[in-house]
């Protein structure tokens, strides 16, 4: 008798979580444009791990993937998902891609990798679906692609500020 008592209360603790998780991705999908801070969430979420957006991001800010002008309600380009899932996972790639590690050569390794559609725009914003549709492909493509360490342990200046302006705020 404890024991499906015991499991139904341990459904119940779990199910908020996954509530607010299925919420965040479902607000993700109705965005006609996505942004850098849902391709973190997303990413961060099938890393298993547990966070809010901006949280998300501070975690994918530390592969040192965005540009530094790159604010987190930036929208999302082909491009921009191009370069982070080839830099963070460390895709090996061609000549290009190993010299330079330019976004424009992650674009045309994934292209040629049929990961893209041939007359891709790399400078086309995704929406929340399409976003959604890419980091479920990247996973199907590349199953066994692990994040890679962090080449910065803490989080940048910039992120650490906007936290502490944010606590501030809040006292």
């Amino acid at each position: 008798m404890k024991k499906p008592i015991l499991a139904i209360l341990a459904a119940i603790a779990f199910l908020p979580v996954y509530g607010q998780e299925a919420a965040v991705v479902s607000d993700i999908l109705s965005r006609p444009v996505a942004t850098v801070m849902d391709m973190s969430y997303l990413v961060a979420s099938a890393s298993g791990v547990d966070c809010t957006p901006f949280e998300a991001y501070a975690f994918c800010d530390q592969f040192g993937v965005f540009p530094l002008t790159r604010r987190p309600d930036a929208p999302v380009t082909v491009r921009d998902a191009s370069y982070f899932f080839m830099s963070a996972y460390g895709l090996k790639g061609g000549i290009m891609w190993n010299a330079l590690k330019n976004p424009r050569y992650a674009w045309k390794e994934l292209k040629a990798n049929g990961f893209w559609k041939q007359g891709t725009d790399p400078g086309a914003t995704l929406s929340g679906r399409d976003l959604v549709r890419a980091v479920g492909k990247f996973y199907e493509t590349w199953p066994d692609a692990k994040l890679r360490v962090p080449t910065m342990i803490q989080a940048s200046d910039q992120n650490r500020k906007a936290l502490l302006a944010g606590e501030e705020s809040a006292q």
